[in-house]
């Protein structure tokens, strides 16, 4: 069977006009009407009829079928020509979110050799659209966080680590004198929430809902990690975050959470399924989990 026969068929899928087709191909309509006869006698049955009245081609059931699987077929093919393509580079396209990043990165340049470091294209943005980039060819390895084990049916998920959760405050409040605190006990206080790019958006919601408490906003979906600790720096508000996210941050005091609720943000690295990793793209997944033991 010929893939390109498939994408004429998705295309007449959607447009039902074969003339149409084969101008968006650059072909002419006796090939793509060649091409559709070709599928019909592969799995032998009627994808397309004349509806005469309507001046229009429709689409059988069995067609609408075939169509499903054409889409995800020529998708696959897609990916795999970018992919292929893009060994000749040797690129490693690594997607590293940025409350990870700080955490991570330096000790990861550190770790990896330099050899290895200089191929490596970081694209830094939240775990769900890392996770998106990732499904749709755009990066081939992450490390991704999430309030849960990731159970991906398209991705490789091996977890590496999980880190607990603080509220972060100004050195200048009174909460700074604590070291332990409730969320009960944050009821009257102004918290800056996330971007809903940020899995602490999650954490956020259950250690709410464990307290019983509806949080007054003081800045409300902040894009930025680094904004976050800016604003809880100058007493703005304050903030729930990874415990090392503010790790040795001037001005910002963390207090562990006394509350039971087992929230933790968890850190694990993803593999497009299908994706054949190369020598040193291995070796630099290795290193990756090595990192994220270490600094346990």
């Amino acid at each position: 069977m010929n893939t390109r026969d498939l994408q004429y068929f998705q295309a007449l899928v959607k447009y039902k006009n074969y003339t149409r087709v084969a101008k968006e191909f650059g072909v002419s309509q006796p090939t793509v009407t060649q091409a559709i006869k070709r599928l019909e006698k592969e799995f032998d049955a009627q994808l397309v009829y004349t509806d005469r009245a309507h001046r229009q081609n429709m689409i059988t059931r069995s067609g609408q079928l075939l169509a499903a699987s054409a889409k995800a077929i020529n998708e696959q093919i897609s990916l795999a020509h970018h992919s292929i393509d893009l060994v000749q580079e040797r690129q490693i396209r690594f997607g590293l979110p940025p409350i990870i990043g700080k955490l991570l990165v330096a000790k990861i340049a550190k770790k990896v050799p330099g050899s290895i470091m200089r191929r490596v294209q970081i694209c830094e943005a939240g775990s769900q659209e890392l996770l998106s980039k990732l499904l749709k060819g755009e990066i081939d390895v992450a490390m991704l966080g999430s309030v849960a084990p990731l159970d991906e049916e398209k991705v490789y998920v091996q977890l590496l680590t999980k880190r607990p959760y603080s509220i972060m405050v100004s050195a200048k409040s009174p909460l700074a004198q604590r070291k332990k605190i409730s969320f009960k006990e944050l009821a009257n206080q102004h918290f800056i929430t996330y971007d809903k790019q940020y899995v602490h958006v999650a954490a956020m919601r259950s250690y709410f809902a464990y307290a019983h408490i509806k949080p007054t906003v003081a800045v409300y979906k902040v894009p930025d990690i680094s904004w976050v600790k800016e604003l809880v720096r100058e007493n703005v508000g304050i903030a729930l975050m990874v415990r090392d996210a503010a790790k040795n941050e001037t001005g910002i005091v963390p207090l562990e959470i006394d509350d039971p609720l087992p929230e933790w943000f968890y850190i694990s690295l993803a593999i497009r399924n299908g994706y054949v990793l190369s020598d040193e793209e291995q070796h630099f997944v290795k290193l990756l989990g090595q990192v994220a033991k270490e600094d346990e």
